[in-house]
């Protein structure tokens, strides 16, 4: 009985543990594939913008891209490692107005449509994104 209560469960673990997988934003997305891109060309677009390159001076921009593709990655359910500061502590010294944030939000919007993520997918990552907002933004009145 033992043995054949075994094999069942190992069958429904074939079914249900995909499923699982699937159902991660993380994944959806496309995975770290997809999260590099967007989160590469998202700071490429930003960093010379010149309405929006001031706070990155100075900033390894290479590091800068491997934080937040693993912070993306990590925040939609991949299982990458995030080493980087605080989102206040990463941004405490960077003078980053709402203007510019959300110039930076609409690249993100557009890099995700450019690499064709549904809404339901897009809407759910701006929602984890945005309550963010507040340790970016260190200077909400400045346009």
């Amino acid at each position: 009985m033992f043995k054949f209560a075994l094999q069942m469960f190992c069958v429904l673990l074939m079914y249900v543990a995909p499923l699982s997988a699937e159902e991660s934003l993380f994944n959806r997305i496309g995975g770290l594939p997809v999260i590099t891109e967007v989160t590469s060309e998202m700071l490429d677009i930003v960093t010379n913008d010149p309405r929006t390159m001031a706070p990155f001076k100075g900033i390894n921009r290479m590091t800068l891209k491997n934080n937040l593709r693993d912070f993306f990655c990590l925040k939609t359910g991949g299982h990458c490692q995030y080493d980087g500061e605080t989102m206040k502590n990463a941004h405490s010294q960077s003078n980053i107005t709402t203007a510019q944030f959300e110039i930076l939000v609409q690249v993100l919007r557009d890099r995700l449509d450019a690499h064709q993520i549904p809404n339901k997918e897009k809407n759910e990552l701006l929602k984890i994104m945005a309550p963010f907002k507040r340790d970016v933004v260190t200077q909400p009145q400045q346009e």
